[in-house]
């Protein structure tokens, strides 16, 4: 445009009607940026406003004229255009962290003097397959060797000011001019060092539980290489460090998202918008029957699994339209009480214990060393992007893993792949340690997801079937006598209940003689629960008879 700032470009792009994304630019650098009816004259003055402010030599009428200019071409325009041709094999990618075999780069935050004025903007790091690293401002889109392109999308609204990059500048200059690439092991060496420094851990599985939180802070960087992601779920009474290792978190994780109490609309938009690593302190919150709670509920449950987004209906002039919002990425949640056993199902546990009064532990100061920190995270963002092969590679690997399965696998097999890769690299025995670490957790975690009252039910349903009872046993009688063993528990249960509960581990019963009782029910049955869902029924000393069915997968 022809204006007192004679370089001062206005471009838009319509969204609908005579709405449109207006953008004010100089050279590289974006003075404004709106999405408005630009036919209306309150939002053409809000953007002339928000542009001319504190900025001399912008000419408020010229701008005014051609905000004025773009509605009326906006107007005038057909709202429907051809469709254009489809398009084949497209490359979609998320900004903030991608890494295809053509291409891995990471966005970060930018701050820069605009017009006097600080200003933030998203910069994109690219490194290409034959080792070129690339900094280029963000976009939407991004040409390849083949001549294909790679979409990024959604594309985040300009970064305020305040916004600190987890990658300092210096780190990334150093990175762009050929800085050698980090040795894995010294990074993870230092992380568990860190978190050992300031927080005491289980005696018992210290070095195991300092390692996975090590390799699940690493995940953090490399999480789309893989289609589920483990949840970390921080339990503990209060006083026990959960906050402490939060902290520690937010300091080393890829795009830390710190929040407590943001209500669900702010946490899924948030999330979809610039991804990153959510941390979620006093989340036992989320066993409340609040809408509020079973909002986050829904989406932390969503964004365990690529492609299952959380889908809601905004409000569109008269009607609503259907939108799907991307929460997909790594989520630790501290709580004292524990978590809704879906969530908890998600997650990895780790119990926190309170330091004892000698420890020194609870009284270092977290920031008093920012310059580590920072270092750690410039190494995690170059890893990252130097690696991008290897990650792809260890999302396929099935052989560390063991005899896991279902929920388990997914939870465990991407930090023990980037254990058995930090391995191969020389660190002795980390693979080993966080598999030992690992068969313990799922152990426990495996306890806790049989309610007391089910195991209850099928151990004396166990002795019943020993002592050739079974076929005189209804569910009825089964409940009396757990009812004897505890009333408060069973207080309000039904015979129906019983065979409901019994019912989900593949034990029902059948109608004889005008009556419903276990007859049915062998000694391969419950070995077949006992052995699926680590529970001792007391089938010790029953004869071994015909083999066991296929066991079943855990609930675990």
């Amino acid at each position: 445009m022809d204006a007192a700032v004679p370089d001062l470009e206005i471009s838009y792009t319509r969204t609908s009607g005579t709405q449109a994304r207006i953008k004010a630019q100089l050279g590289d650098d974006v003075l404004a940026l709106d999405c408005t009816d630009v036919a209306k004259a309150s939002a053409r003055a809000r953007f002339v406003k928000q542009l001319c402010d504190g900025r001399d030599g912008i000419d408020q009428g010229d701008v005014e004229a051609e905000l004025l200019r773009i509605g009326t071409e906006l107007a005038k325009a057909p709202a429907d255009k051809p469709d254009a041709p489809e398009v084949d094999g497209m490359i979609i990618v998320r900004p903030e962290l991608f890494n295809t075999p053509e291409l891995s780069g990471i966005t970060v935050a930018a701050r820069r003097i605009v017009g006097g004025k600080l200003a933030g903007q998203w910069e994109t790091y690219l490194r290409w397959p034959d080792g070129k690293r690339e900094k280029r401002r963000l976009a939407s889109s991004i040409e390849l060797a083949d001549g294909r392109s790679l979409w990024l999308d959604p594309i985040p609204g300009d970064p305020g000011p305040t916004i600190e990059s987890g990658w300092t500048a210096k780190a990334r200059r150093a990175w762009l001019d050929g800085a050698a690439s980090p040795d894995p092991v010294d990074v993870f060496g230092r992380l568990c060092e860190r978190i050992a420094y300031f927080v005491d851990l289980p005696s018992d599985s210290g070095r195991g539980a300092g390692a996975m939180i090590a390799l699940w802070i690493m995940f953090s960087y490399v999480y789309p290489a893989w289609s589920a992601v483990p949840y970390l779920s921080l339990g503990g009474p209060a006083g026990s460090g959960k906050t402490t290792l939060l902290d520690i978190l937010s300091r080393l994780i890829f795009r830390p998202l710190r929040s407590s109490s943001m209500t669900g609309p702010c946490l899924f938009r948030t999330l979809h918008e610039n991804g990153g690593t959510l941390l979620f302190d006093e989340a036992e919150r989320l066993n409340d029957h609040s809408p509020e709670a079973g909002e986050t509920r829904s989406i932390l449950l969503s964004g365990y699994k690529r492609g299952s987004p959380a889908v809601r209906l905004e409000k569109v002039g008269d009607s609503f339209k259907r939108t799907t919002f991307d929460v997909f990425g790594p989520k630790a949640l501290a709580a004292i009480a524990q978590l809704p056993s879906a969530l908890a199902s998600r997650c990895i546990r780790l119990t926190m214990f309170r330091a004892s009064k000698h420890s020194e532990k609870p009284r270092r100061r977290i920031d008093a060393e920012p310059e580590l920190w920072a270092n750690l995270r410039g190494d995690l963002h170059a890893l990252a992007l130097e690696h991008g092969a290897t990650w792809r590679e260890l999302a396929g690997r099935h052989d560390v893993c063991g005899a896991m399965s279902g929920r388990s696998y997914e939870l465990w097999q991407p930090l023990l792949a980037i254990a058995a890769w930090i391995e191969e690299q020389g660190a002795k025995d980390l693979l080993g340690i966080v598999q030992d670490f690992a068969a313990e957790t799922i152990e426990l975690a495996c306890d806790d997801a049989t309610p007391p009252a089910d195991e209850i039910l099928l151990r004396m349903l166990a002795a019943a079937v020993m002592d050739g009872e079974a076929t005189q046993l209804t569910p009825g009688k089964l409940l009396e006598r757990a009812k004897q063993e505890d009333a408060e528990l069973f207080r309000r249960w039904k015979a129906q209940g019983v065979s409901a509960t019994l019912g989900r581990y593949r034990i029902r019963s059948n109608k004889a003689g005008g009556k419903r009782t276990f007859g049915r029910v062998q000694v391969g049955d419950l070995r077949r629960v006992e052995s699926s869902y680590g529970l001792d029924l007391g089938l010790s000393q029953a004869p071994q008879g015909a083999p066991a069915p296929q066991e079943l997968a855990p609930l675990c």
